[in-house]
C-alpha cells in the first residue's frame, strides 16, 4: 500500500542574493514497510525535500508541487494541520541528536510531552509508555533514563531516545535523516539493526537520507539519486549497485573504498557541485561529466524508465522506455 506520494516538488529560498533553487520537480513514492533511500553529495537538495513535507522550512522558503499522504497534500495544509500529522502519521529523527533534544528537559519529559499532546494519555500514562518504548530501542535501565538529561546519555543513547521519541504514535512514515552520522561503526550498526527490527514490528515506511552508500545497501530497498536539487536515478537497490546507469551514481559507487584492493588514492568526481544561486539550463551534472554531449547543455534530460527497475535523468546512456515496476510518475526533471 503506497504511503506517500510526492509528485513535481520545488523547493526554493529568497536570499540578499537571489533565488535559491534548492529542489527542482523531485516525484517519488514510498509503501507501507519499505524502506527508499534519498543519496547525493551535500547540498543536492536531500534535507530540504524532507524538510518540506514536514512544513519545516525556512522563513523564506516557497514549496510547490504535491505531497499526497493518503491523498491528502501536505504541501498545501496550515501548520495546525500539520501539527495532526507529525508524530502521529510522520515522525522525523534528525541529524544530531545533542541539538534535537532540549539540554533544559529531562528525556521524561520530552517523552511524555508527545504523548500528553497527541494521543492525549495521563502523565502516568505516557510516562508509563515511554518506558516501554525505551526499552522497546534496548536503552538499559528506562526508568532511571527517564531522569537523565541528554548531556548525561552518550551519542548512541541520544540517538536511540530520538528514535523511541519519533516512535511513540506508531507514525506511518519515519524520516531518518543521516541518523548515523556522528557515530562510531559499531553504534551505527546497532542503530541501524534497531531501526529494522522496529520497522518488521510495526510496519513503518522508512525514508532514510543519507551519503553513505554502504548504509544504502544494507538498509535500502530502492534508491533515489539526487544531484543539484534534481533526481538523476531511481531503481531497487540491487540493480542500482549491480548496474548503475547515470554518470554520477557511477561516480559516488566507484568513491567507495575497496577492501580488496590495495589503492593510494581513492576515485572522485571532479569538480564542484553547482551553486544553487544561478539558474542552470540543462543537465546540472554536466561540467563534471566525463560523457558530456552539447545536448546536455541544451535542456534537462526527461527522467524516463530504462529497465522495469531503473530510472534515469540523461541524455547519454542509452534510454529504452518500458513500464516501470516501482509507483513513480515519469514526469520531466527541470
Amino acid at each position: 500500500m503506497t504511503i506517500l506520494t510526492v509528485n513535481n516538488m520545488n523547493v526554493e529560498f529568497a536570499t540578499p542574493d537571489g533565488r535559491v533553487k534548492a529542489v527542482n520537480n523531485l516525484s517519488y513514492s514510498i509503501s507501507a514497510g519499505e524502506t527508499l533511500g534519498i543519496v547525493g553529495e551535500s547540498g543536492s537538495g536531500k534535507s530540504q525535500s524532507v524538510f518540506a513535507l514536514m512544513g519545516l522550512t525556512a522563513h523564506n522558503g516557497k514549496v510547490s508541487g504535491e505531497a499526497n499522504l493518503h491523498g491528502e497534500n501536505l504541501l498545501a495544509m496550515s501548520k495546525r494541520q500539520l501539527n495532526h500529522i507529525r508524530a502521529e502519521k510522520i515522525s522525523m529523527i534528525f541529524q544530531d541528536p545533542m541539538t534535537s533534544l532540549n539540554p533544559f528537559m529531562k528525556i521524561g519529559k520530552q517523552l511524555c510531552e508527545v504523548l500528553i499532546i497527541h494521543k492525549g494519555l495521563s502523565r502516568v500514562e505516557a510516562q508509563a509508555e515511554s518506558i516501554r518504548m525505551l526499552d522497546a530501542v534496548r536503552i538499559p535501565s528506562p526508568e532511571t533514563r527517564l531522569n537523565q538529561y541528554p548531556h548525561e546519555l552518550s551519542g548512541g543513547m541520544r540517538q536511540r531516545v530520538m528514535i523511541a521519541m519519533a516512535l511513540l504514535c506508531r507514525p506511518e512514515l519515519l524520516i531518518a535523516d543521516e541518523p548515523t552520522t556522528a557515530l562510531d561503526v559499531t553504534v551505527q550498526a546497532q542503530i541501524l539493526s534497531l531501526l529494522r527490527d522496529l520497522q518488521h514490528e510495526f510496519n513503518t515506511a522508512i525514508l532514510l537520507i543519507t551519503h553513505d552508500m554502504g548504509v544504502v545497501a544494507e538498509m535500502c530497498d530502492r534508491v533515489l539519486v539526487m544531484y543539484g536539487g534534481n533526481r538523476m536515478e531511481q531503481a531497487d537497490t540491487e540493480s542500482l549497485f549491480a548496474h548503475p546507469a547515470h554518470p554520477y551514481t557511477q561516480g559516488l559507487l566507484n568513491a567507495i573504498p575497496s577492501v580488496s584492493e590495495d589503492m593510494d588514492r581513492l576515485p572522485t568526481i571532479p569538480g564542484s557541485p553547482p551553486s544553487a544561486l544561478i539558474n542552470h539550463k540543462g543537465c546540472p551534472f554536466k561540467e563534471r561529466c566525463q560523457h558530456y554531449k552539447p545536448e546536455c547543455s541544451a535542456s534537462m534530460p526527461a527522467f524516463l524508465p530504462i529497465s522495469q527497475q531503473q530510472a534515469i535523468a540523461c541524455h547519454v546512456a542509452g534510454q529504452q522506455t518500458v513500464t516501470p515496476l516501482f509507483n513513480q510518475p515519469t514526469t520531466q526533471s527541470a
